[in-house]
């Protein structure tokens, strides 16, 4: 795009008023290259892939789903080292260890390739249903704009929390 550019501001004559030399020839040339590299080289890239045998050795998901494990195993060592201190709420503590110790089975089967517990079919369904609350609590916080009960600010910023709620949804 910048030789684009550059071509582009290629003046239309030189400094002795003449027209500059080839400069229609230097643009036709100019996007030609740009769109030889663009388009055929990304539409010709996933046949080359094919050709090549090139798959994906899934290191990257292994890699993830380690790292995913060994996190919430140090979520759930440090919450027993806080659970002593007396501004952690037993029931508080019980429902963070509850959704940490399911996470942390959920990629242990996730790595070990087995589901016997249904560990992703169950992730799946409660993603769905948080993402149908979600979409509930959108309709209702325009539906309030709407009629005026709240500002267009107050309602981004509610949609702001929602959508970090949103991606705090694993897929």
């Amino acid at each position: 795009m910048i030789s684009l550019a550059a071509a582009l501001a290629l003046p239309f004559e030189t400094a002795s008023g003449a027209d500059f030399p080839q400069r229609d020839l230097i643009l036709f040339l100019t996007f030609n290259v740009i769109l030889a590299t663009l388009v055929l080289q990304g539409l010709s890239l996933p046949f080359l892939i094919r050709i090549l045998g090139l798959e994906d050795d899934g290191s990257v998901e292994r890699e993830e789903t380690r790292a995913r494990i060994e996190s919430a195993d140090a979520a759930l060592a440090r919450l027993e080292e806080l659970t002593e201190e007396e501004w952690v709420r037993e029931d508080t503590a019980e429902r963070v260890r509850g959704m940490y110790g399911y996470r942390r089975g959920r990629f242990i089967a996730r790595k070990l390739g087995v589901d016997d517990d249904g560990y992703e079919e169950r992730s799946q369904s409660y993603q769905r249903l948080s993402r149908e609350l979600l979409l509930a609590q959108r309709s209702a916080l325009v539906r309030l704009r709407n009629e005026g009960t709240i500002s267009d600010e107050a309602l981004h910023r509610i949609e702001r929390d929602l959508d970090l709620e949103e991606t705090r949804l694993e897929s």
